[in-house]
């Protein structure tokens, strides 16, 4: 992802075209982005994996189960980051899921039109929305999901460790 941020700006006028030379341009780039793209997939997978184990072995009964609140958080966590990241080619499939993404965002119950706001940037899908999601992507969620990590790795070692062996 770093390497990536090294060829990409944000902009609603160049996204698309930093992506297309990026594939096209840098030595290796198409594969740099389908890397982060399918390691990106990968995690999601392995999440749910992990949160299926920890469910069918009942590793989410006490003393454990405020470290399966922090592993649903995470859960969460990385879906915002998927989903995050699929704006940032500002292509058709991605505009078009996040308009989704965002109509669905403001129909919710009493908080739709700030979540519009705050989230998206305002009432349509634009240049503010994508700046944000560059900024949740990159910066903002990344660094709280490390934060849960340490907390969830650590409350592994402190209820002494998994609750049953594979």
């Amino acid at each position: 992802g770093v390497l990536l941020m090294f060829y990409y700006v944000p902009s609603v006028d160049s996204a698309y075209q930093d992506i297309a030379a990026l594939e096209t341009n840098v030595k290796f780039g198409l594969l740099m982005r389908n890397m982060h793209r399918w390691t990106a997939h990968a995690m999601v997978i392995l999440v749910f994996l992990h949160m299926m184990r920890v469910f069918y072995t009942g590793a989410y009964k006490p003393p454990r189960e405020f470290n399966w609140v922090v592993g649903v958080i995470l859960l969460v966590l990385t879906l915002v980051l998927s989903f995050t990241g699929y704006l940032l080619p500002w292509d058709q499939l991605a505009l078009w899921a996040v308009t989704v993404g965002h109509g669905i965002g403001g129909s919710a119950p009493f908080f739709g039109d700030e979540t519009q706001l705050i989230v998206f940037g305002g009432f349509e899908v634009g240049p503010s929305t994508l700046i944000r999601f560059y900024t949740l992507h990159v910066i903002a969620l990344p660094l709280i999901a490390a934060v849960f990590m340490a907390v969830h790795f650590w409350r592994i070692r402190r209820d002494g460790g998994m609750a049953r062996p594979l």
